[in-house]
Parts: C-alpha cells; structure tokens; sequence
C-alpha cells in the first residue's frame, strides 16, 4: 500500500495514474482481509500479488512528478536501528506523516484520496474530508493487527534525534511532495511514539 501512496502523493499527477493507484490501495485493503480469514484464497491472493508487482515496477509513476518517497525515508532508519519489517514500520510512519503535511497546500490531494479511496462523503469541509482519510488509513492498518505505535515494536525516543538526523543528511526530503527537514522527521517520529 505504501509504495502506491509514495507515488500517489505527487504535486503533479495523471488522472489515469490516480484511477490506477486509488483501484490498486481498496484491492489491496479488500483482498488483505480476504487473505487473513482464508489464506487458502487463490483469487485473493493472486490479485493481492499482482498489485503488489504494479506497486513496486515503477508503472504508477509514469506521468507524475517525484514524490521523493518520503515514508520509505524515514522507515529505512527505523527497521536500520531497529529490527522491525518494512511494512510495520511504514504502516506507524504513513498516518503520522499524513498529519503533518496536511496543509492548504496538500488538502485537495487528502480531500481526493479520501473521496476516491475510502468513500467519504465529498460535502464536507475539506479538512474535514482529509482528516476522516487520514484516520481511516491509521484504522485501517490497525483493522489487520499492524501495532501502530513505535513503542509497540520496541523503539523509544533515545535514537529519535540520531535517526532524523541520518535521514535528513541521507535521504533528500526535502525535495519530496510536502519537503521534510531534519525537524519534521523527527516530530513525525515522536509523533509515532
């Protein structure tokens, strides 16, 4: 899900990318449940697949601008210091920074994910739309048994200034969607806490 958001979430995007990511991120949350009551579901679990190899090929890109990979940043260090999986991590990281972009900048990018994704109800605030996204993306995480808090996958904050640091020198977010300095990296990890 998270290599599909990373290229979702682009200042300039197709609309034919959009329909492609939105229909890959409610596959993969569909077929994800299907799979965990009945692993045994090859349907399931061949579409579930075959997005996950449209996630990570590069197709979802073709005609949007960089998004810098902003989550993936910030994640490497965590399952770097700590020995945590890359989907669990990404999983505590997404909706933290989610958040902490959400600006009248990037509203209208919230306000379509949330609108086309989870089927929230386009009359309303646009902030509003845009938080309800956001939670149902934390509640949708928390809905397969990812932990959702950093804590939970025994990281404190004794490394959080160490490991904004390595990102922000090593990772080039500030060039990413929303730009990313070596204090919002680290706020966003408190923020996962």
């Amino acid at each position: 899900m998270n290599h599909t958001m990373e290229q979702y979430f682009t200042a300039d995007t197709t609309l034919l990318n959009d329909g492609f990511c939105e229909s890959m991120l409610k596959s993969l949350m569909e077929n994800v449940k299907i799979i965990l009551e009945n692993p045994e579901n090859y349907r399931a679990r061949a579409e579930f697949m075959l997005c996950t190899t449209y996630g990570c090929n590069g197709i979802l890109a073709l005609g949007n601008s960089e998004s810098g990979w902003p989550c993936h940043g910030m994640e490497h260090a965590l399952s770097a210091y700590y020995d945590i999986t890359h989907g669990e991590g990404l999983a505590i990281i997404t909706p933290r920074w989610m958040k902490h972009i959400l600006s009248d900048k990037t509203v209208d990018r919230f306000v379509k994910y949330g609108i086309n994704v989870f089927g929230i109800d386009k009359n309303q605030d646009q902030f509003d739309i845009a938080n309800q996204a956001i939670d149902a993306t934390y509640n949708f995480f928390e809905s397969i048994g990812i932990p959702m808090h950093l804590r939970e996958v025994g990281i404190d904050e004794s490394r959080i200034d160490e490991m904004a640091h390595h990102v922000a020198v090593n990772e080039g977010l500030e060039n990413a969607y929303a730009p990313l300095f070596e204090k919002d990296i680290a706020e966003i990890f408190r923020a996962s806490l």
